[in-house]
């Protein structure tokens, strides 16, 4: 059986792509149950919200990393397009009961998930943060501290918030 529960070993640690992530993990396996119990309208309930989700989340993805001007985000598209490919394949059939096209695409989508975030989306998770570093105020300027440069040292102590 496919494994779809979320893990710490999915974290990207960006808050709100890990909270999408686990409701496409929570989905998936909604999806999973249901094709094992032979549920057709749960399994349509369930694919039609995954799709939904899948689309809202790559378009926030997608967004996120063109402000941020990611240099890799022709190669995150192509993947995200190749699972938007294979879920506009393989809905039809699914919904219409078969369940051997169900299987195949749970199979893809727990091969595809854990590809996809555990190295695309930590590698764009990365370049995130590191924008956010380069172009953030510094933490110092933000608590009212003087700045290292302005005193020849770096403070003491911890400003108080």
């Amino acid at each position: 059986m496919r494994h779809f529960k979320w893990s710490e070993e999915n974290e990207v640690f960006l808050a709100q792509i890990d909270a999408e992530h686990r409701e496409l993990f929570r989905i998936a396996d909604g999806l999973q149950q249901a094709v094992a119990d032979k549920a057709a309208t749960a399994v349509k309930q369930h694919l039609h919200a995954f799709i939904a989700h899948a689309e809202e989340h790559f378009s926030h993805e997608e967004w996120l990393m063109q402000s941020v001007r990611y240099s890799s985000y022709g190669w995150h598209l192509q993947q995200h397009n190749t699972a938007r490919r294979r879920l506009k394949l393989f809905a039809p059939l699914v919904e219409s009961g078969e369940y051997e096209a169900a299987e195949l695409l749970l199979e893809f989508l727990e091969g595809w998930l854990r590809d996809h975030i555990t190295l695309t989306d930590r590698m764009m998770a990365a370049h995130v943060r590191n924008y956010e570093r380069a172009n953030a105020t510094s933490a110092l300027e933000r608590w009212g501290a003087p700045l290292p440069a302005e005193t020849g040292a770096l403070p003491r102590t911890r400003p108080v918030l």
